[in-house]
């Protein structure tokens, strides 16, 4: 809330003549109730104002352009939302005129000019009566309607920088002396792909002001003071039930849910013009004569209401009960200092209608080894983009490495569930976006999953069973591979030892690992054998090397040929290989 000390008198354009119209409203099937079929909003009867004549509709309501959310204004600020294809968010289903709107309350007993007052000092409230409330004439204390002056057309573009927006103002008005105390202006506008459209109330205490532009102010100048009073029938997503929800924020969210479909209808607070209280629950209290449930703390009952000084209109509080509900704030700020002659206050508040849309997820399935850290990241949006920002996106993992818990989307909407995998396996993991913050989810809570395959760390280890070699040179080795993969034995034997007739000698000309034979440089070791095989975790592998002919024809001479085998094992889920070298010596058989 902001004040405005300025004392200039704009032009002013003459009241309208104003004549009731009939709206017959119904329920939908299976309501707990039926409301009263009654007299609604007013429909202009006159003359003067093209502009207005021009861009109202037949029920007396000027419509923003844009979407996807439609909203409406009726000629005493009455607001409406509606997405084309899910429905209203304000009672009642048909039309663009909605049980919604801005009040102003004058206590009783209070220093308010006495016409202000009413009958016995009682304090009165002004707004409008509505389709099924808050049929504000009803008011114990004596309520009154505002008196319409002037609804203008549209402008602007639908962008960030040049919002729809459209300017209604209306009056309060005392019918027996036929005088004028304030001015509201309503700013409504919308911009285009939002989920919520922002009204602004301008209120200027125009007491002692010269009579223009078809305004009659009282006299003399006075202090006027009040409960400025935001409050609507909820009907979200064309649902009349639903549980409240209040969110800390900041900033703070007054409404209720759709239990159908999970969509959050209310208010949402303007930091710089804070509520002084708020309140969910049921949608009315008794009218006399009218049947309805007695339940005194309804919100239309409690606008009707004119608190004491002191007081608060609502009580900070929500029902999670699934009911016929509605939802209302107060701004309190002007009870006690007031609002003197011909300054203004404005209060201004966001009307959000939020579908939730499915959980975006990335990865959905993804394949990881134990020890490493998987993520899973989560998007939560709305229909239109507008992210669910600062809400509890409650997990639960069952399989390999079951666990649970809670993390809390940033300003975008999104939040990282992350992890060790400690146990090879198939984890699934189930998530929701906890829109009501019980910790349960509901069934119109948002959800996705995602899953996580965890592999073996890699492990190319093994263990020798036994290593023989055979007189005529062929190696067998046996070993059990602790996982999968793959093995490759090579035999080596000494060069020099298979050259025939040749004597090995180093050389300063020959290069490490190479020996001099008849007058080369030739490499020190010979490949006698080669051998790549499939291993199996846990089942012993025999590979088995036969040598080559020169290694065969030294033995069958009854020669000692010493062999060198270098087995590697690789996993099948990669890492490092494990290397063994055996050294054996094989005495051969001379043959005759």
């Amino acid at each position: 809330m902001s004040t405005n000390a300025s004392s200039g008198r704009g032009s002013r354009t003459p009241a309208l003549l104003i004549e009731p119209r009939t709206v017959e409203s119904s329920r939908s099937a299976g309501q707990r109730r039926s409301r009263p079929r009654a007299f609604a909003a007013l429909v202009l009867a006159t003359v003067g104002l093209c502009a207005f004549a021009a861009s109202a509709s037949a029920d007396g309501t000027v419509t923003l352009s844009g979407g996807p959310l439609i909203v409406s204004v009726g000629s005493l600020g009455e607001c409406q939302s509606s997405y084309a294809n899910v429905g209203v968010n304000f009672y009642p289903p048909s039309g663009t005129l909605g049980d919604c709107g801005f009040f102003l309350a004058f206590p009783a007993k209070s220093s308010n000019p006495k016409a202000l007052l009413g009958e016995g000092e009682e304090g009165t409230v002004y707004g409008f009566s509505g389709a099924a409330g808050p049929h504000i004439t009803s008011a114990p204390t004596g309520g009154r309607e505002y008196t319409a002056i002037e609804q203008g057309a549209v402008t602007g573009s639908g962008t960030e920088a040049d919002p729809y927006t459209e300017v209604t103002k209306f009056k309060v008005s005392e019918e027996e002396t036929k005088t004028d105390f304030a001015v509201v202006t309503v700013t409504t506008q919308y911009v285009n792909g939002q989920p919520q459209f922002t009204a602004t109330y301008d209120v200027q205490n125009i007491t002692g002001m010269a009579v223009s532009g078809g305004l009659k102010p009282a006299k003399p100048a006075a202090t006027i003071r009040f409960h400025a009073i935001v409050a609507g029938d909820l009907f979200v997503a064309n649902d009349d039930h639903g549980t409240g929800v209040f969110l800390g924020g900041p900033p703070r969210f007054i409404g209720g849910q759709n239990p159908n479909t999970g969509t959050l209808g209310g208010f949402l607070e303007v930091p710089s013009s804070p509520w002084s209280n708020w309140q969910e629950g049921y949608w009315d209290g008794p009218v006399s004569g009218e049947g309805f449930i007695p339940q005194d703390q309804g919100i239309w009952n409690a606008v009707r209401i004119s608190p004491q000084p002191g007081e608060g209109v609502f009580n900070d509080t929500i029902d999670p009960n699934l009911m016929d509900n509605g939802a209302g704030v107060s701004w309190d700020q002007f009870l006690t200092e007031g609002l003197k002659a011909e300054q203004h206050a404005t209060f201004k508040i966001v009307s959000r209608a939020q579908v939730p849309s499915t959980l975006g997820v990335q990865p959905v399935n993804q394949t990881l080894t134990v020890g490493q850290t998987g993520t899973v990241t989560v998007t939560a949006t709305d229909n239109v983009g507008t992210p669910y920002a600062n809400r509890p996106l409650v997990y639960s993992i069952g399989g390999a490495n079951p666990k649970s818990g809670s993390v809390t989307t940033n300003a975008s909407g999104v939040a990282s569930i992350s992890y060790v995998g400690a146990a090879a396996g198939l984890d699934t993991m189930q998530m929701f976006l906890d829109l009501a913050g019980t910790g349960v989810q509901a069934p119109q809570d948002p959800s996705s999953a995602a899953q996580i395959t965890w592999l073996p760390a890699a492990n190319s280890g093994y263990t020798v069973q036994s290593i023989h070699a055979n007189a005529d040179g062929t190696v067998t080795i046996v070993f059990v591979p602790t996982q999968a993969g793959t093995a490759n034995v090579v035999v080596t034997v000494p060069t020099a030892s298979i050259a025939s007739n040749a004597i090995a000698a180093k050389s300063k000309r020959c290069k490490k690992g190479l020996v001099r034979i008849k007058g080369k440089c030739r490499p020190a070791n010979t490949v006698s054998g080669r051998v790549t095989a499939k291993g199996v975790a846990g089942v012993p592998l025999k590979i088995t090397i036969k040598p080559s002919s020169k290694v065969k024809r030294l033995l069958k001479k009854g020669k000692t040929v010493t062999l060198t085998a270098t087995l590697t094992y690789t996993s099948a889920l990669g890492g490092k290989p494990t290397v063994r070298i055996f050294h054996v010596k094989v005495k051969g058989k001379r043959h005759h």
